[in-house]
């Protein structure tokens, strides 16, 4: 490949990778509208029927002989109803619409003040610009948990490398509790409203919170390869107080306690409660460590008797009353829990 071909490949943005936040800027110079004139008592305009008319404005020659850029300056959305969440320096970059692709060549002497909550860039000419950021920036995730509250109630929590995101759930609808950056709750515009889970992730994106791998997320984040979400029995495990996982190779590793009302009411659960379980898409089994063992072992509890899938396993710990709360969960809120893990595909990507 040519030099010069991986120059321009280098200029073409990714979309895959960089995607835009806080929508798309249009800049240009045009030209001002006839003015009003005051003659004695009157007040006469020149009234056209165009609209506004763009500026023939062409850079001049800076000294060092290069065009002159023109300096933008861009304030970042924080108002009430729209704020921006950037959680790094963002890109700059232009529309080009013969390539019909977004380009970094042509903006230069980029100065982002993350306190003031603007940047300012120069630019050859007039461009549609606009600000990305890597849609991966919050992956992989730090850690993960799903516990009831109630009836068909649920907390999902999501620790991501910037940001803390809990997510309440009912039935089919989601609310945003909190997203909590360097210890601020930010996005208070969007907290404390009900949402199907679908315009929940919707929201979160808009606001510069992408916690959502897409179907090539794993050509940027480096994760081992592990079981499907869709192998894991989400119907479950909202019963149960606690769940975190940990993955290695092709095998998921568990850790669940029984749910009980008490456990609701005290939002803990004692810990001889807690068991392990292995998980390798085909088989579970219970394994012998704990939580606080010092190293991994594959070694199984005795007389751990195998079961295809954790539904069938837990059958045979669980007590009845948390059985029949498995079987009595509105098919509302399972298909709520289940479309969060999907769309977080916290399984592959922790």
């Amino acid at each position: 490949e040519e030099p010069g071909g991986r120059e321009e490949a280098a200029q073409v943005v990714d979309p895959q990778q960089l995607v835009p936040v806080g929508g798309v800027y249009h800049t240009d110079a045009l030209q001002l509208p006839p003015q009003a004139q005051d003659v004695r008592d009157w007040s006469m305009v020149e009234l056209l029927y165009v609209g506004l008319q763009v500026y023939p404005y062409s850079p001049g020659e800076a000294e060092d002989g290069t065009q002159a850029a023109v300096q933008i300056t861009l304030r970042l959305p924080d108002n009430v109803i729209v704020i921006v969440i950037y959680f790094e320096a963002p890109v700059v970059a232009r529309w080009d619409p013969a390539g019909q692709q977004w380009r970094t060549d042509g903006i230069s002497i980029i100065t982002y003040e993350a306190q003031e909550r603007s940047i300012t860039f120069g630019m050859g000419a007039f461009y549609t610009v606009a600000l990305l950021q890597d849609a991966h920036l919050n992956l992989p995730y730090q850690a993960w948990e799903l516990q009831p509250t109630g009836v068909d109630e649920g907390l999902f929590t999501v620790t991501a490398v910037f940001a803390t995101i809990q997510v309440q759930i009912k039935d089919n609808q989601c609310m945003l509790s909190s997203v909590v950056v360097e210890e601020e709750e930010v996005l208070s515009h969007i907290t404390g409203q009900w949402m199907s889970p679908f315009a929940l992730r919707e929201a979160l994106k808009r606001a510069g919170v992408n916690i959502f791998p897409a179907e090539h997320s794993h050509k940027y984040v480096p994760v081992p390869r592990k079981v499907s979400a869709r192998e894991f029995p989400v119907g479950f495990s909202p019963f149960f107080t606690q769940v975190t996982l940990s993955c290695t190779g092709a095998l998921l590793c568990c850790q669940l306690s029984q749910g009980t009302d008490e456990h609701l009411k005290a939002d803990s659960a004692k810990d001889n409660h807690w068991s392990l379980y292995m998980f390798n898409g085909e088989k579970v089994q219970t394994l012998k460590l704990t939580e606080t063992s010092e190293a991994f072992s594959e070694e199984l509890e005795e007389e751990s008797e195998f079961h295809s899938t954790l539904y069938h396993m837990l059958k045979d710990f669980a007590s009845k009353e948390a059985m029949d709360k498995v079987e009595r969960a509105g098919s509302l809120f399972i298909d709520s829990v289940y479309q969060l893990l999907l769309a977080t595909r916290v399984l592959a990507f922790s």
